[in-house]
């Protein structure tokens, strides 16, 4: 991820003013795939700050998602607290967190020391943290008021799919390369087969983290030391996020049943699926698979080469071909739920 709104020291020095904070350093990290984000160092020996500049997000959305992450905190959820304004900027709506640069955003997070896991090192000691993590986030998340639906239901992940085949201004669609129309017109089919088969009992919902992948989570001595990235937090379906959260950790060359087991009773052991959730559990990941597949086509499969991070929708082609042979029955087996 390329930095795409660029922070000199004097503008990390007047941010860091706001939040009672003497900023000696700048660097530029590039991590993530939407926002621009930064380290800052701290006079006096003091360490460093994170510091995100919301790229997509408005004033309102940033701030929804600075209050959310202080109620996820409070509730013992391992995610770092944004700092909050020294400067008596109104407490009201989140605003006490956000400061503004170049007219976009800007929040700071105390540091937090801890590397990913690449696929070869997840264990299942690994995934049944992860999915207790998970589980916390949404015992947590549920009493959280003001968290906004998903942007990637089925209907907006529909209009994604039409819109790649839009006509331009001049009347005509774009190019799609073959390989890539091939993959449109597969989950085009798969979108219409799995919006007939929706469960007619929707479910309770809660607050989900919608993306929790490998790179989301930082660990330090083999415990976890914070949940990342709640940018498409949003309320939806505890199945849903699980089955996201199995597609992300628990696949390397095909499924791991050892590892994707484990998720499930990590889970499970501090929050048990309702009745209404096991059921729309193999829906969720067929929608899950269905997401992660379309979002990679529209948000990096058609960037220009070499314009930042890269993630291949065929890996998740792949794990919606893998959920339909296990059908409903075998992956409820295979998790143990």
């Amino acid at each position: 991820m390329a930095i795409l709104t660029p922070l000199s020291l004097a503008d990390a020095r007047r941010i860091g003013a706001l939040y009672g904070l003497e900023i000696v350093d700048v660097r530029g990290l590039l991590a993530g795939s939407v926002n621009s984000n930064f380290a800052l160092t701290l006079a006096g020996g003091r360490g460093q700050v994170f510091l995100r500049v919301y790229e997509e997000q408005q004033l309102a959305a940033a701030s929804r998602e600075a209050r959310m992450l202080e109620h996820l905190a409070a509730g013992g959820v391992a995610t770092p607290q944004p700092l909050r304004r020294t400067d008596g900027a109104p407490t009201s709506g989140g605003s006490a967190f956000i400061a503004e640069h170049a007219g976009k955003p800007v929040a700071l997070f105390p540091w937090v020391a801890g590397d990913s896991l690449c696929q070869a090192r997840v264990t299942p000691e690994a995934t049944r943290r992860v999915g207790s993590a998970l589980a916390r986030v949404h015992l947590v998340g549920a009493s959280f008021e003001g968290a906004s639906a998903s942007r990637f239901d089925l209907d907006g992940l529909d209009q994604r799919l039409r819109g790649l085949r839009a006509p331009g201004p001049d009347g005509a669609a774009p190019p799609l390369p073959p390989e890539v129309a091939a993959a449109v017109d597969e989950l085009t089919g798969r979108l219409e087969r799995i919006r007939a088969a929706t469960p007619r009992t929707p479910g309770p919902e809660t607050l989900i983290h919608g993306d929790l992948f490998r790179d989301n989570v930082l660990w330090q001595g083999g415990e976890i030391s914070a949940l990342l990235d709640f940018e498409s937090a949003s309320r939806g379906s505890a199945a849903f996020d699980l089955a996201v959260t199995m597609l992300a950790w628990c696949f390397g060359d095909d499924l791991d049943p050892a590892l994707a087991a484990a998720l499930a009773a990590g889970y499970t052991s501090v929050r048990p699926l309702v009745v209404e959730e096991r059921g729309r559990l193999f829906h969720e990941s067929l929608v899950a698979a269905l997401r992660f597949s379309i979002t990679r086509i529209t948000d990096f499969e058609l960037r220009p080469k070499g314009s930042g991070v890269y993630k291949d929708y065929r890996r998740f082609l792949a794990r919606q071909r893998t959920l339909e042979r296990l059908g409903p029955e075998g992956l409820l087996a295979l998790l143990g739920v």
